[in-house]
């Protein structure tokens, strides 16, 4: 996740904020592309999967709340007092919104393979203290989700050690989920993605 510090909101090539094509619609490409092969590897006897997508607890604090254009997703958040914090509480919200529309559809389509939000500050604090914090994070995400744990469920996010807690409403919101996937497929169309 980027957190872009200072005023600048630097645009990538398809001219989206560049926080944004990273916090989110890099994520969502890549899920996106690899699902087919997801659904099948999770088909296997025996098969783990999962995804792990890693938030941030900044997304209930988005006052902004359009994602259904690229003027939108470009939002200039010249009228708040920190505008680089709010872009970036923005695309974590766009992430959960993603995140938990699918969610809800692979649970609908009776997925095996689990798809999960994990809240990224506290990794490597609680699950693996000992260890040094770039090897921790990356075994948190992958430690502290065994399928087992009924803690463990489509679209639950995780703070470690593996509790689930409960999403603010603002990433629930069904029609903010629709309005950024619509719009989501649209732009990658528009970008030959």
């Amino acid at each position: 996740m980027i957190l872009a510090l200072g005023d600048i909101q630097a645009l990538n090539p398809n001219g989206i904020w560049e926080g944004m094509a990273v916090n989110y619609l890099g994520p969502y490409i890549f899920t996106k592309t690899l699902l087919p092969l997801f659904e099948s590897t999770a088909s296997l006897d025996g098969a783990n999967v999962r995804i792990i997508n890693v938030g941030s607890g900044g997304y209930r604090y988005a006052k902004y709340l359009e994602y259904d254009s690229k003027e939108a997703w470009n939002h200039p958040f010249k009228w708040y007092l920190l505008p680089s914090l709010q872009r970036y509480e923005y695309s974590t919200l766009a992430l959960h919104l993603w995140t938990n529309k699918l969610a809800r559809r692979l649970s609908e389509k009776r997925s095996k393979f689990v798809l999960t939000m994990t809240y990224k500050a506290p990794l490597g604090r609680r699950c693996s203290p000992a260890l040094l914090p770039p090897v921790s994070s990356v075994l948190d995400l992958v430690t502290c989700a065994p399928r087992d744990n009924p803690e463990i469920f489509q679209g639950a996010y995780i703070y470690p050690p593996s509790i689930a807690v409960p999403q603010a409403p603002v990433a629930l919101d069904e029609d903010g989920q629709r309005k950024l996937l619509e719009f989501t497929e649209e732009f990658l169309r528009s970008a030959e993605v």
